[in-house]
């Protein structure tokens, strides 16, 4: 009985000792669960080593099919370019050769209107992105000399008031949709003040007049009015060096983009294009004056897409689309906002191609930017006797079609 005893008290020692030396171990590497009681469960070997099965993707919903309507013009497309400068809000005020009161203004867009004409972006037709109403002709608006309060003021509530020029087309666009709202403004930041109260057909510039520039100029930018640059100073070109007309640029550039940080909103220059105003039409004098021009890239890096010019008379022809051999990015011709000049684009509105729209049914998403395809669903409406032979503008794509043959003029 004493050796049964004793074995087994030795057996007991035996066990102790090993559990008191695993216990001294270092801690093992496996994976543990914590309990709520804050005790550590250890897991086994073979659930810690088990292989992980692959993610199984959820399935990716098909895209939808598009549908896609084109622009179409059976002749090359026109567009007449209207320069616009100052504008006289006060009561039984005159015209001027650079001053244009706001019933003359209201007169010349019902003109434009009634004689089918809907705005168009110059940034889009630089492009050859020429998208508007079927039925309606193209017309271009730009406005020089930006920014005075006569041109764009804001409201109590925000908006292009309708004492001032921009205003009153922004009140047009809101009574005839169809007409669009689309301008182009070519500005110059450091020849002048903003008068920033309005009474009784009169501006009078008070404090805070750099924020409420600022906040009319971002109004513009947020509604498709977009500033292009136009010369620090409005300077005569051909007096300046080569380095004065690159500061010039420069300069107007900069000035945009610190009143937009100044309502907080430097974002709404990065979709800006770069687009160049002649002030008083005159080019630089020297050949390296006119290189700066041609080479100049905004802040976002944007090259010089074309560069405008102006006329004072009723005869310069509306300009071509972009893909027209004749269009010559650099002296693009515009007719000051005489009323000689409004009579004749309203005259002769017959002159200038209307669209039509040929729709190209239901497209998929896949092949929207693909020129091949678009040909081919072009074809496909031909053959059907849907669509007429002409200039087809699709997004970035413009086609020359006749019967079958296609040919791609843009990209």
């Amino acid at each position: 009985m004493r050796l049964k005893k004793l074995i087994f008290f030795l057996i007991i020692l035996i066990l102790s000792g090993l559990a008191a030396c695993q216990t001294a171990r270092e801690p093992s590497p496996q994976t543990s669960l914590k309990p709520s009681n804050g005790h550590a469960r250890k897991i086994p070997q073979e659930f810690t080593q088990v292989t992980p099965m692959a993610a199984q993707p959820l399935p990716t919903p098909t895209p939808e099919p598009v549908q896609v309507t084109a622009t179409v013009f059976q002749e090359m497309p026109m567009a007449p370019i209207v320069m616009y400068h100052r504008f006289i809000p006060g009561v039984g005020a005159r015209s001027e050769k650079y001053k244009v009161t706001l019933s003359d203004l209201d007169q010349h867009l019902q003109g434009f209107y009634d004689a089918g004409y809907s705005l168009v972006a110059l940034d889009d037709w630089l492009r050859g992105e020429i998208n508007i109403p079927e039925g309606r002709r193209p017309l271009i608006i730009t406005i020089d000399d930006l920014f005075y309060a006569d041109q764009i003021s804001l409201d109590e509530e925000g908006q292009a008031a309708p004492y001032s020029g921009i205003g009153r087309i922004w009140e047009f666009y809101q009574a005839h949709p169809d007409f669009n709202f689309h301008l182009a403004l070519f500005y110059n930041m450091g020849d002048k003040g903003y008068a920033n109260r309005y009474s009784n057909g009169n501006f009078y510039i008070e404090s805070g007049w750099q924020e409420d520039r600022a906040e009319a100029i971002a109004w513009c930018i947020e509604n498709g009015a977009f500033p292009y640059n136009h010369f620090y100073d409005h300077p005569n070109l051909s007096l300046l060096s080569p380095d004065e007309i690159l500061w010039q640029l420069e300069k107007n550039d900069a000035a945009l983009r610190e009143a937009l940080s100044l309502v907080e909103k430097p974002e709404l220059s990065e979709g800006l294009d770069n687009i160049l105003a002649l002030p008083y039409v005159i080019w630089p004098e020297s050949d390296a004056g006119k290189q700066v021009l041609f080479d100049y890239r905004t802040p976002e890096g944007e090259p010089v897409a074309a560069i405008l010019e102006a006329n004072d008379g009723a005869h310069v022809r509306p300009i071509p689309a972009p893909f027209a051999k004749t269009f010559d990015p650099h002296h693009v011709k515009r007719l000051n906002a005489v009323q000689e000049a409004i009579d004749a684009i309203i005259q002769k509105a017959d002159e200038i191609p209307y669209a039509m729209l040929c729709d190209l049914g239901e497209i998929p998403p896949a092949v929207l930017y693909d020129p091949h395809q678009m040909r081919l669903a072009i074809v496909k409406q031909i053959r059907q006797g849907n669509c007429t032979n002409g200039y087809y503008t699709l997004g970035q794509f413009a086609f020359y079609v006749e019967g079958e043959n296609v040919i791609q003029l843009s990209p």
